[in-house]
């Protein structure tokens, strides 16, 4: 992986945390923009990657590949 996907693919992976976090605490102060900042950041990313085509399962796959420990579901 280079480094350019490889940053797209740690701010997808930021993005999936900070949405996680904004779902169990939604009225958390400042949520909606660190939400907003993380979109912001990983549709900047994934663009300058080539990655915004690419289907959740293959970002997945990319997200599993850089964080092998990585669960959805913990």
């Amino acid at each position: 992986m280079d480094a350019i996907t490889r940053e797209g693919v740690r701010a997808y992976y930021r993005l999936i945390k900070a949405t996680a976090a904004a779902t169990a605490d939604p009225w958390h102060p400042g949520a909606n923009e660190t939400l907003t900042n993380a979109a912001y950041e990983a549709n900047a990313a994934l663009s300058a990657a080539g990655l915004l085509a690419r289907s959740t399962n293959e970002l997945m796959a990319l997200v599993r590949e850089e964080f092998p420990g990585y669960n959805p579901a913990a």
